[in-house]
């Protein structure tokens, strides 16, 4: 759908459509000229959309059908929030329940979240939550302007503006973003228990966010300072500055892409461009103000590498936040040189479901060595007999709560019980903390990744992905049907649902290799190109055990400061004399180029690969002009002509001298991994 519906107009007894709003609020522009029309902005958000969504509308059908005797008042509490216009307003003409084939029927229960819903809400109720606000019977229409010229919204529409500051204070979202629930048994008997489904504004309140005077408003409907006449009406109007711009960006871009692909079925009122902005204000949202990532490199051994990946939130609350479908999760991917895979946690199939997915649900870690475990950043519900549960009204006790808190969350607050951290979480050193200190608003992964053989530079890339609903979330739900949740099936199942990609970060491990040499006189050569090339930069670490080192050609002696040998050579073989045992670690870039052309006679021959070789298995045209093969400082001879093979393979880190027949290329092959 390209247009995009009418905005409902007329009146109930407490709101008005928002179409009333449109001729005097749709033409605003900063200084540059652009639109930042209050209308056009929110009419494509998640709060216009509120009782269309068609996720929100399956899982209320879902609860009525796990809990049939409970249906009418489960409608009744969901669509306060949801459908407040149509739910609040039955309700203030004595009906007691207010049902989703209600809204469905009501143009204005339909338009949502909606202007004359939360310019109506009284300060005294703020504070209340779980839907428990009050909407003003004065028709006030509070706002952040003093003295507002009264008359023209008066006359046009019965509403008269009044100065409030409590239209910037973060209880006015938190009283639908605070949601405490009833729980029922398996048999749909109360416990006498509640629940806590979300609680957006105490994390807010357990942050630094409140004390940087920083309002669930300050992102959400963000401001600029640029003065802005707020209505088309009158013309003489002086502009106001600063303004909120009416966009209310979140994380449900799933959401967003659904409605706009979905428009003329879900009857939408947002154009594909309207939704095509609050799409990408979402996004960069997601990537410009949540997370922070950070990827290093703690160590690096011979069979592992240590990677350390740091998660800071730069969110006023937990990530991700809200309703329990959400979640985020990290994928690692380990990569070397030669682009063979040989780590991928967080791996995902074609249809962007997580391999080895625990079915119940992923524990929190600190570390991981095994690439079927995965980092999931989730809120999961429990049920009276603490299983999972994705029926709201069953869920009893949390069971897991890893989500990211905010900077300065601590659980010395007093609504930490509240928001609490649920699971393993809890005694991870490295979750929302920094040197055992509290408020760290951030989380650090360990990962230990198997080199399996390889000793070349390794890539690693980090992504966090973000999904508003899984369809592992969705199973219990979609063995049910009904009119809503067949209509979201259908939806979801033909719905764009790559996880969006919240934030990525990567790192190059160089190349390492460990040589381990004796006492005396060893043979050296390496795989790698070293980082530094300088005969006294690569021996650095055993420099003070270094009598002397010899190629084909020139001398290292660091006693009696020569060195004619000039800069490691890779593609040679070296013999090299220590006064202790030493282990020489090298680092630097995996070697271009593995074959070498031996000429005729005796040379030394470098192993210009990290794997052992085996003699017999070489190309045939080097082996055809090979006469022998003799271990440089040991007594290992391959010599074909004699039948002496005593020397079998040849060994990276050391080096061997070869007597050719004639001149011929030796090419060492590639190594496998074990994936």
């Amino acid at each position: 759908m390209q247009d995009g519906g009418a905005l409902p107009t007329g009146y109930n007894d407490l709101f008005a459509g928002s179409g009333e709003c449109l001729l005097c609020h749709n033409s605003m522009t900063d200084l540059q000229g652009n639109s930042i029309s209050i209308m056009a902005d929110w009419c494509s958000s998640m709060l216009a959309n509120a009782a269309r969504d068609p996720f929100w509308q399956s899982k209320v059908s879902h609860e009525g059908l796990v809990n049939p005797g409970h249906k009418e008042v489960l409608e009744d509490v969901c669509t306060k929030c949801h459908a407040p216009a149509g739910q609040i307003n039955a309700h203030h003409n004595g009906q007691a329940l207010y049902s989703l084939s209600e809204m469905q029927d009501d143009p204005l229960a339909m338009d949502g979240i909606q202007c004359t819903v939360c310019h109506q809400i009284t300060e005294e109720s703020l504070g209340n939550f779980s839907a428990e606000f009050e909407i003003g019977l004065e028709k006030n229409i509070w706002g952040p302007y003093p003295d507002p010229f009264t008359n023209p919204m008066v006359i046009n529409t019965g509403y008269t503006p009044v100065y409030s500051d409590h239209i910037n204070d973060s209880r006015l979202c938190g009283s639908c973003h605070t949601l405490i629930t009833h729980s029922v048994d398996l048999n749909g008997v109360p416990t006498g228990e509640e629940f806590v489904e979300q609680a957006i504004y105490q994390e807010w309140e357990n942050s630094v966010f409140p004390d940087d005077n920083k309002s669930c408003q300050s992102c959400h409907v963000p401001r600029i300072d640029d003065p802005v006449k707020i209505s088309l009406f009158p013309w003489w109007l002086d502009p106001k500055s600063p303004f909120g711009m009416h966009q209310f960006a979140g994380a449900n871009i799933f959401m967003s892409k659904l409605l706009k692909a979905n428009a003329d079925e879900i009857g939408v009122t947002a154009t594909a461009t309207q939704f095509d902005s609050t799409i990408a204000r979402s996004t960069r949202m997601l990537q410009e103000q949540t997370l922070e990532l950070e990827l290093s490199e703690i160590a690096r051994q011979d069979d592992t590498l240590f990677i350390s990946l740091l998660l800071k939130n730069k969110a006023g609350h937990k990530f991700p936040a809200g309703y329990p479908s959400r979640r985020a999760f990290i994928e690692i991917i380990a990569i070397t040189q030669s682009n063979d895979t040989i780590f991928h946690s967080g791996k995902m199939d074609n249809n962007f479901h997580l391999i080895g997915e625990n079915p119940e649900y992923e524990n929190h870690y600190d570390k991981i060595d095994n690439e079927d475990d995965v980092q999931i950043y989730e809120f999961v519900m429990g049920d009276v007999n603490a299983d999972v549960t994705t029926v709201l009204e069953r869920a009893y006790q949390p069971l897991k709560d890893n989500r990211i808190p905010p900077q300065g969350f601590s659980s010395s607050h007093n609504n930490y019980d509240t928001v609490r951290i649920v699971g393993d979480a809890i005694n991870d050193p490295n979750f929302n903390k920094t040197e055992g200190q509290e408020g760290s608003g951030s989380d650090q992964i360990r990962y230990h990744i198997s080199l399996q053989g390889y000793f070349g530079p390794v890539n690693v890339y980090a992504k966090i992905h973000y999904q508003s609903v899984s369809s592992k979330w969705l199973e219990n739900m979609f063995s049910y049907s009904s009119d809503e949740i067949d209509a979201f099936k259908s939806y979801y199942e033909n719905a764009d649902l790559i996880p969006v990609e919240v934030a990525h970060a990567s790192w190059l491990s160089k190349g390492k290799f460990s040589i381990h040499l004796k006492q005396g006189w060893n043979s050296l050569s390496t795989c790698l190109v070293p980082e530094d090339e300088a005969i006294e930069a690569m021996l650095a670490g055993i420099i003070n055990s270094v009598e002397a080192m010899a190629g084909d050609e020139g001398l290292f002696y660091p006693a009696g400061g020569i060195n004619t040998i000039g800069p490691f050579d890779p593609y040679q073989g070296y013999s090299i004399k220590l006064i202790a045992p030493e282990t020489l670690e090298i680092t630097g870039y995996e070697l271009a180029n593995t074959s070498l052309v031996l000429d005729a006679g005796w040379s030394i021959l470098p192993v210009l690969t990290y794997c052992n070789v085996e003699i017999d298995a070489l190309e045939s045209d080097f082996l055809e002009h090979l006469e022998i093969i003799i271990e440089l400082a040991g007594d290992k001879v391959y010599w074909p002509e004699k039948n002496i093979s005593r020397l079998d393979k040849l060994i990276p880190g050391k080096a061997y001298f070869v007597k050719m027949h004639n001149s011929s290329m030796i090419v060492f092959p590639t190594c496998e991994t074990s994936k």
